[in-house]
């Protein structure tokens, strides 16, 4: 913001305000950001440079230009630091004398009420742009001020929390929690370590009941690292919190059914002493198949089942990447995964084999492939035939197809591409054996 040069004569010259004339030495700070300070300043000469935190993000250099009016204006604290470039005269309007100032250079009061004008429509446009830009996020975003009121509030949060942005505009954040001094405590623990954190909260949905929100905040700081608010994304894992609590049930009853085994093998052994009990190890082993391939159905069909028929590939192979890299410790009875359409058409594919022609996998059909199993089971098993460099024929291959439902409409497959070698090393398993395993349909 700029008045004419001859504007700045007429300025000194005022018997009230040259006495304000101040000069600052190069480098010399003018004033900080977070002050509380509320004078403004009109360049006369030289060059001041402004500052977010230690970022330059503009210079002044025009004779003539104000600088320092935001804090006045908007009665708050200053927005940013400036410091003197070079040699600098400016003149210092105290916080107490600005209204005669403008009143005295009615020009000076057009031209901030121009700036400010330009400023507040640009910025609208800014936060209209970031309201349609959070919109097309697939979590919840939530932004909140130093207090915890809510600024900001995208679509994917009206529908996560039950409660559209004019219910909960400038309302405290925690009100949307079931225990708000939970997520006050974790606010605060975020704040100490000065990190992202991650936790899963309880809510209460108007319509849904009791949900389990996963919230990542990351709390927002000033230049001088003063606390200024937080940003939040939620995402529902209700799903799979459900079914962590179904695996531990599951689990305290493996439990008591190992040591009731244990028992019956220990009555047997000494009761018959040439019953074979290399049968039921391996039994023993299958039963652990089993249950390791249905936990990880159920923890993949979660994070996929929305995503078949959407047509992002990228999101999905991500999601299989991440879901082998977490595993990376874990001997896994399978080297790949696949997702097919209820016609049976590959949507995509990821392989931890380096030798494995994934590009060329998806698209294909799985049409003509027989389906093997029982009816009533909802997985079937597959023999293919893939070709690569070394077998230009067709290398047999295994693999486990298991149905996907959602809302007890069928969407299609999740594959998973076995290790025979290891299946029948490690658990006495061949193909015969895994058409014979059950799992239940919803």
């Amino acid at each position: 913001m700029k008045m004419e040069y001859l504007m700045i004569d007429e300025i000194i010259a005022h018997p009230d305000i040259s006495k304000y004339l101040t000069t600052f030495t190069s480098g010399q700070i003018i004033f900080l950001e977070g002050d509380e300070s509320q004078d403004l300043y009109v360049l006369v000469s030289g060059q001041v440079n402004i500052f977010k935190g230690d970022k330059k993000i503009r210079e002044i250099t025009k004779k003539g230009s104000l600088f320092g009016e935001m804090s006045f204006f908007l009665g708050g604290s200053r927005t940013a630091s400036v410091k003197a470039n070079d040699d600098v005269k400016v003149i210092r309007i105290p916080k107490e004398k600005i209204n005669h100032f403008l009143r005295d250079f009615p020009s000076a009061a057009r031209e901030i009420t121009k700036y400010l004008a330009q400023w507040l429509d640009e910025t609208s446009r800014i936060v209209h742009g970031l309201n349609e830009f959070c919109d097309q996020l697939p979590d919840a975003v939530l932004l909140t001020d130093k207090e915890g009121k809510i600024l900001a509030w995208n679509s994917a949060a009206e529908k996560l929390y039950g409660r559209d942005w004019h219910q909960m505009r400038h309302r405290n954040v925690d009100e949307i929690y079931e225990d708000p001094r939970d997520y006050n405590d974790f606010l605060e623990e975020v704040q100490q370590k000065y990190s992202v954190r991650e936790k899963i909260f309880q809510i209460i949905h108007p319509e849904k009941g009791t949900r389990f929100i996963s919230t990542s905040t990351t709390v927002l700081y000033d230049g001088h690292h003063n606390y200024q608010g937080a940003l939040s994304l939620g995402r529902d894992v209700t799903t799979v919190k459900n079914l962590e609590r179904k695996y531990k049930r599951i689990g305290y009853w493996l439990i008591s059914s190992f040591l009731l085994l244990g028992i019956l093998a220990a009555v047997i052994f000494f009761g018959y002493p040439y019953f074979s009990k290399g049968y039921q190890t391996v039994s023993l082993r299958q039963q652990e198949l089993r249950n390791h391939l249905a936990k990880d159905y159920f923890v993949l069909k979660s994070l996929l089942i929305d995503q078949v028929g959407s047509g992002n590939r990228l999101k999905t192979r991500q999601v299989m990447k991440n879901f082998f890299n977490i595993q990376k410790t874990t001997v896994l009875p399978y080297n790949g995964l696949l997702l097919i359409d209820r016609e049976k058409k590959v949507i995509n594919a990821f392989s931890i084999k380096a030798d494995e022609d994934v590009i060329g996998m998806i698209d294909s059909s799985y049409a003509a492939i027989k389906f093997q199993g029982n009816e009533d089971s909802l997985h079937k098993v597959l023999t293919v035939y893939r070709t690569d460099k070394d077998h230009p024929m067709g290398k047999k291959g295994v693999e486990i197809a298991f149905e996907l439902y959602k809302d007890n409409e069928f969407k299609g497959w999740l594959i998973f591409q076995m290790d025979m070698e290891l299946l029948r090393k490690i658990h006495g398993m061949d193909i015969e054996g895994l058409k014979e395993f059950q799992f239940e349909k919803p």
